[in-house]
């Protein structure tokens, strides 16, 4: 695992992963994958595919945000334990509801009234991948003694 993660790379990464196109990840793969570059973790890469069902509100639903699903699951596989995992999760779920403006995690909401292959809609989904990515590596940074740069 690296010693040192770039929040500005991390946003980065989120961002491109999610951008419309052929090498195209979900939002809930999006953050997982960018995480996972910015970390580096003892596990294989392939975790990223935990996110596959998270898209447009888990499995199209409309509810949690991938996003935020994605993070969450990050924060699992990284703290290990219920009692590490469960209230860094609330942490981030609180951070990412304020970090929007709408004070929701629901997908339907945060992207309410925009067009799905809309500039708009790419751009919102794209904002929230990268803010639960970076929210996540916050308090993971804070958790696993991980220094956090700018």
């Amino acid at each position: 695992m690296r010693d040192t993660v770039s929040l500005s790379a991390l946003e980065e990464a989120a961002r491109r992963n999610n951008r419309p196109g052929p090498d195209h990840l979900n939002c809930g793969e999006s953050v997982i994958a960018a995480l996972w570059d910015a970390f580096e973790p003892d596990f294989p890469r392939s975790v990223v595919a935990a996110g596959a069902g998270m898209g447009a509100g888990l499995g199209g639903s409309g509810c949690i945000c991938g996003a935020l699903a994605g993070g969450v699951t990050f924060l699992g596989l990284m703290l290990e334990t219920k009692e590490r995992a469960k209230p860094a999760s609330g942490e981030l779920h609180d951070a990412f509801c304020a970090g929007t403006g709408r004070r929701t995690p629901c997908c339907r909401i945060l992207t309410r009234g925009m067009e799905w292959t809309s500039d708009e809609r790419v751009c919102q989904c794209q904002n929230n991948c990268a803010l639960a990515a970076t929210e996540a590596a916050k308090i993971l940074g804070r958790e696993l003694g991980v220094t956090i740069e700018p």
